[in-house]
């Protein structure tokens, strides 16, 4: 029997399992895993290669980003250096660029706006408001132009930025304001006790030297102190819209016993004559004297007593006499053309402020200094105005002996020695003011509105007014605003002159020149001058016309009185005959220039107006009327 060969059972060599594969594990000395190691750190290698590249790049990309940050912030800072930056609002007005002068201009202008702008508040159903003057706010342009420039450059990393912050929108900066609290305060409890319901605050009456105590009482009105923090916010905020003010249960601010320990010191003033020294002399002033000018008023949670130097003034005005004279003003004396200036003097007067002050504290032991008082037109003034002689004069005439004159006479008189200094405008009206009968004028006949006559009280000073106009045209100086007569009168030039009615129709003039001007009145009892002195520069005028454009007949207006016997007549009113005139001004100046001056002026028609009683009969014959005498 054959046998059958023993198989070999000796193993195969293993292949090597894929690299990829992991589920051989290689013999590590083995040059398939020396491969394996080689080929796996190659490709780390270039993982990490790309790793550190990206890397670099992106530092780089952040370092050029940061490097055009911080150029544009310090380009912008050299730009803009001492002025406010881009993109930078003071009080809600842009401000960018603009240099410390520019800024303080904006910052007066602003502080000015705001000035004049209340703050308003509302509470309850009460709307309130006050300047931000009377609330204690102060704003200071300075510090305003010091934050506008500070603006973003503060905080350097800060400042870098703000530069791109900026960009799209603004760097609001606030006035800089600062607050007086006890102003505030003291608003603050006003408005408490003007809206108050049922809340009295404690206060004292005088009557005579007895002092009456007020109680004070609890109620509804403004709550402190959160009243106080909303006005203050909006105060520093600049906002002006109504801010509302909590309201609720309130205490008086001034308390019992803050009223009883004013009542007690009040009391204590009054108990005793008070002793006023005035230089060396001694006045006791009697407790009513002082009593009259004692009150109280709110300071914080007190009442203060305050005497009021101007009414103690009053009531013992005839012990400090002796004391005070008044002071002189500076006068022009007209010594034929020319003018001569009267040197003003000084006066004295008794300061009764710091005696009020020291009497409001409690002393019943005062001075009272006496200290010079300034004359309100010194010789310097008087002096300054170069009125050195006659410039223009004018006369207009009229009857003896009627109203009117008076009225003249008295508007005269007010008008004498009026001053109008160099680039003032005069206005007759207002000088003299209304006419009244306390001030001495009449009542004497008027044109009406109907251009018949009427009574009115200062009829005639219209005379007043046409003389004035007349000095002025030949003195050379501007017209400012005439009005002629509705209905020409022949007592004055025909188109060259100006009637006056308060407050309606009025005589102005400027004095449009360097120097001032003296308004000299004269009169008689049938005549009426104005003269002007002062120096008109040189000035020399000429006038022509008038010259009569158009006349105007003048209209018969009947009317039927059967009163009258019959086929007679009776005139009611003159008719006036209308006029369109012209005048002219020719003034030559000291350069030897010229200036015409046209005045065109229209009088208008006054009809005659007559009453008559016609004769049936007459109708049908040509007989003329009879007048009737």
């Amino acid at each position: 029997m054959t046998k059958e060969p023993t198989p070999d059972i000796t193993p195969e060599p293993q292949v090597a399992p894929d690299a990829d594969s992991t589920s051989a594990t290689p013999r590590p000395h083995s040059a398939e895993a020396r491969a394996r190691r080689a080929r796996s750190q190659a490709r780390s290698a270039r993982r990490s290669g790309h790793s550190e590249a990206e890397r670099a790049w992106l530092l780089v990309g952040i370092l050029c980003i940061a490097l055009v940050i911080v150029a544009t912030s310090v380009v912008e800072r050299l730009t803009h250096q001492g002025e406010a930056l881009p993109g930078v609002s003071l009080a809600g007005q842009d401000v960018s660029g603009k240099n410390a002068t520019e800024l303080l201009d904006t910052a007066r202008i602003l502080i000015a706006q705001r000035g004049a702008t209340e703050f308003a508040a509302v509470a309850g159903k009460n709307e309130l408001s006050a300047a931000p003057a009377v609330l204690g706010a102060t704003y200071d342009p300075e510090a305003a132009v010091r934050a506008s420039r500070e603006a973003g450059r503060s905080n350097p990393i800060g400042a870098i930025l703000a530069t791109f912050l900026r960009r799209g929108h603004t760097e609001n900066i606030a006035l800089p304001v600062s607050i007086d609290d006890v102003m505030l305060a003291g608003v603050l409890d006003g408005w408490q006790r003007t809206i108050g319901d049922g809340l009295v605050d404690g206060s004292l009456i005088f009557k005579g030297t007895e002092v009456i105590e007020v109680t004070p009482k609890s109620g509804t009105s403004i709550v402190r102190p959160k009243a106080d923090d909303a006005m203050r916010s909006a105060i520093i905020s600049g906002d002006t819209r109504s801010v509302r003010l909590p309201v609720g249960e309130t205490e008086p601010v001034i308390t019992k016993a803050a009223t009883r320990l004013a009542a007690r010191n009040a009391r204590s003033l009054l108990s005793s004559p008070i002793t006023l020294t005035i230089r060396d002399a001694t006045l006791k002033l009697d407790p009513s004297s002082v009593a009259s000018a004692l009150s109280v008023r709110p300071r914080g949670r007190e009442l203060e007593l305050v005497v009021d130097p101007l009414a103690l003034r009053t009531s013992i005005a005839q012990s400090l006499v002796p004391f005070e004279t008044p002071p002189k003003e500076a006068t022009f004396k007209v010594e034929g053309s020319k003018v001569r200036v009267i040197p003003s003097a000084t006066g004295t007067v008794v300061d009764l402020a710091p005696a009020a002050k020291a009497m409001s504290r409690g002393s019943k032991n005062v001075d009272a200094p006496v200290g010079e008082l300034a004359p309100t037109h010194d010789t310097a003034w008087a002096e300054g105005l170069h009125i050195s002689g006659l410039v223009s004069t004018y006369t207009t005439n009229h009857p003896c002996c009627m109203a009117r004159v008076t009225n003249i006479h008295t508007g005269a008189t007010a008008l004498n020695g009026a001053i109008v200094e160099p680039g003032a405008t005069f206005s007759l009206n207002n000088h003299l003011g209304q006419r009244t009968l306390d001030k001495g004028y009449v009542v004497a006949p008027a044109i009406a509105a109907d251009l018949s006559y009427e009574d009115a009280v200062g009829g005639g000073v219209s005379q007043v007014s046409t003389t004035l106009f007349n000095a002025v045209f030949f003195g050379g100086y501007q017209d400012v605003t005439h009005t002629v007569h509705s209905l020409y009168l022949s007592r004055y030039p025909l188109g060259r002159e100006a009637t006056l009615n308060y407050p309606s129709i009025d005589n102005r003039f400027k004095n449009d020149t360097k120097n001032g001007v003296l308004i000299i009145t004269s009169f008689s009892s049938t005549s009426i001058t104005v003269s002007l002195y002062g120096d008109n520069e040189g000035r020399t005028v000429r006038a022509e016309g008038p010259n009569i454009i158009e006349t105007i007949p003048v209209v018969v207006e009947y009317t039927e009185d059967p009163t009258l016997p019959i086929g007679t007549q009776k005139e009611l009113f003159a008719g006036h005959t209308g006029y369109v005139v012209e005048n002219f001004r020719i003034i030559k100046y000291a350069d030897g220039t010229e200036k015409r001056q046209r005045f065109r002026e229209r009088y208008q028609m006054g009809k005659q107006k007559v009453a008559r009683n016609l004769d049936p009969a007459a109708t049908t014959t040509t007989a003329p009327l009879v007048p009737l005498l």
